[in-house]
């Protein structure tokens, strides 16, 4: 747990949550944009699937901050309905650093891939057709949301431990369900 407490300064946890908005907005949307390529599965928002990248360039990152602070005020309150109330900007750094370890599980390889893809060096088509055929791009993808899955279901009850002291049986179930509200909130915005 030290190491988790020292790397995970104000300034290490903010920062790391930055770059995975950011790289996100920048690294992942916008080159999919050049690439023209269609959303995966069909985005709930009402944008068309070939403008969605274009789009997803200015609110992923608001987007990632904001399903964030909604999952860190969750775990605050289950924290506090569990009896035991933290500071709320310690728990905020500690799931900041949480957020960001468990994005990078999808951000590197789409940091990859979505710049390839962009120039031609994936073939769009053939991605597109891989991932609906459940073919070697769809292996590849699941693989990353896999690892994504791990480290925010470990991140997360770890942040909460830290911050409430609670059990480990209530901090991973108040870490499972904070993940699940900050990916129910991703998927209705980022698909």
């Amino acid at each position: 747990m030290g190491w988790v407490q020292r790397t995970s300064t104000a300034r290490n946890a903010y920062a790391l949550l930055a770059f995975a908005s950011i790289g996100y907005a920048l690294g992942v949307a916008w080159p999919l944009a050049l690439a023209k390529a269609n959303a995966m599965p069909e985005p709930f928002l009402r944008i068309a699937a070939a403008d969605y990248f274009y789009w997803g360039t200015y609110f992923y990152a608001p987007v990632i901050v904001a399903a964030w602070l909604l999952a860190t005020a969750v775990m605050y309150l289950i924290g506090w309905g569990l009896g035991r109330k933290s500071e709320f900007s310690e728990l905020l750094r500690l799931s900041a650093f949480a957020t960001g370890i468990g994005t990078l599980g999808t951000l590197l390889s789409d940091l990859v891939t979505s710049p390839m893809r962009a120039i031609g060096v994936i073939n769009e088509q053939a991605w597109e057709q891989s991932v609906l055929t459940h073919g070697e791009w769809w292996w590849f993808l699941d693989f990353f949301m896999a690892v994504y899955l791990v480290l925010f279901c470990i991140g997360y009850p770890i942040a909460i431990r830290l911050a409430t002291k609670l059990s480990w049986s209530k901090s991973v179930l108040t870490g499972v369900l904070g993940f699940l509200v900050f990916q129910g909130f991703e998927v209705v915005f980022i698909r």
